[in-house]
């Protein structure tokens, strides 16, 4: 019996050992010539194809946080020289009605009003070196969405409108200097 927990402590002290495939990120060597330490970084202007005027806003908003709380550059205003560049295009927006409330029973002119929308927003989004404009890392046609309630009047989302896309925004943020940072393809 004595034999058998010290087998099976030996086993639990290996698979510690190995581990469970996590590491921090901070630690692991990076390979990447744009992952320096302390290099200067600029978000070029957003370019919004999208017909939601003011779009880019809270998207160039969220990355110039995300990349100031944890990136391992330094952000520099839009029209100084950097080493490297971020270029950003948002392609798509779009509202798309979820569920339905049937119309008021008493009022034969009420209508159906949608109870849940999806905001989709569609991004792509370049790294380019500051100094030749070569392209080094692309992420194209990000996509994020989430879905959100309605109150009784569809009208009333608009009001929620700006704080659903700055959710969208920093969603889009975090996910990409993520796959950036982690170097998945």
């Amino acid at each position: 019996m004595r034999n058998h927990w010290q087998g099976m402590v030996a086993l639990g002290l290996l698979v510690g050992a190995l581990g469970c495939g996590y590491r921090r990120l901070d630690r692991v060597p990076r390979t990447q010539a744009w992952m320096v330490k302390g290099e200067t970084i600029r978000i070029a202007s957003f370019r919004n194809h999208t017909p939601r005027l003011g779009l880019e806003e809270p998207f160039r908003k969220a990355l110039e946080n995300r990349i100031v709380a944890a990136s391992p550059w330094k952000l520099v205003p839009q029209a100084g020289g950097s080493r490297w560049v971020l270029q950003a295009t948002l392609e798509k927006y779009e509202l798309r009605p979820l569920g339905l409330s049937l119309g008021n029973a008493q009022s034969k002119g009420s209508a159906g009003t949608a109870s849940r929308v999806e905001v989709v927003v569609v991004a792509s989004v370049q790294l380019l070196d500051g100094q030749t404009g070569a392209l080094v890392a692309s992420r194209p046609r990000l996509t994020f969405s989430n879905q959100y309630r309605v109150a009784q009047n569809f009208a009333s989302f608009d009001n929620r409108e700006l704080q659903v896309m700055e959710t969208l925004a920093d969603d889009f943020a975090e996910s990409f200097l993520t796959q950036l940072l982690e170097g998945t393809e």
